[in-house]
């Protein structure tokens, strides 16, 4: 495993990140209440082609936790700082969920620094009843704690249903892990930081290639919202999985693995 290492944000946060491999930069930001060892599997499969960076996202893993200073705009900025730090000057920059936000506003804050784009389990806005969802479920934490709302039948519904019935006692322990893991106030503050993004309108700007990756099961994240991506970017690839949930790179790694594998081959 390579080293642990340090870089400083704009506002002097300190951000924990990981390289592996060698040749063009391809990021990858973890998902709400996720870390960079999350992507492993991922790293494993690429760094024989490409140096793949991955970090903490601000208020979660070994980067700082400020609960107050997060949004997906200072995200964007920090992964910049991380950039920065190792000498690129531009990456191919793939998120899952949160991670696809903070991907989007990259792309769009940074177009300069974006060789290519990688979505995966995302969306460019939220309507008013998942606001409102994000927003309470942001209170629930805030009152009582991760524990009552990270409880395993919760995250269990992200998954695709095969999936579930398959891996009950995974799903239970990574919902275990993610509320030792994680501090109440910085996974809230990141849920109301992501509960009203609205970027769709400005998706048509962005002229890389880009590749969007959608399980037809995502209950957290529906696929109508990759559709929208897929419209507004141009020339985007949609790529849609059968039986499969929010959690790609986990339900299905093979597949996964190949879309991106090829993607890369074409635009790293």
């Amino acid at each position: 495993m390579q080293p642990d290492r340090r870089a400083t944000a704009a506002d002097g946060a300190t951000l924990h990140y990981r390289l592996a491999g060698s040749g063009p930069v391809v990021v990858l930001t973890h998902g709400l209440g996720g870390h960079l060892d999350s992507w492993e599997p991922t790293v494993d499969a690429l760094q024989d082609r490409y140096t793949v960076l991955t970090w903490d996202v601000r208020g979660f893993g070994g980067s700082e936790r400020r609960p107050d200073t997060m949004a997906p705009e200072v995200w964007a900025s920090d992964l910049a700082a991380v950039l920065d730090e190792v000498g690129a000057d531009d990456a191919v920059i793939g998120g899952i969920s949160m991670g696809g936000v903070v991907s989007q506003r990259f792309a769009l804050d940074f177009p300069d620094r974006t060789r290519a784009l990688i979505l995966i389990s995302t969306s460019s806005e939220v309507n008013e009843r998942a606001t409102a969802g994000w927003n309470a479920r942001a209170d629930l934490i805030a009152r009582d704690g991760l524990a009552k709302a990270l409880t395993p039948t919760g995250p269990a519904l992200s998954y695709g249903k095969e999936y579930r019935e398959r891996h009950a006692d995974d799903i239970a322990e990574a919902a275990r892990l993610t509320i030792e893991r994680n501090d109440a106030a910085c996974y809230a503050a990141a849920c109301r930081a992501v509960s009203d993004i609205d970027y769709t309108a400005d998706l048509a700007t962005i002229s890389c290639p880009t590749l969007i990756l959608q399980g037809l099961e995502d209950a957290l994240t529906p696929p109508g919202g990759s559709v929208i991506m897929s419209r507004r970017i141009p020339d985007a690839r949609l790529v849609m999985l059968e039986h499969c949930g929010h959690g790609i790179p986990t339900e299905r790694p093979d597949e996964f693995h190949a879309e991106v594998g090829a993607f890369l081959a074409n635009v790293a």
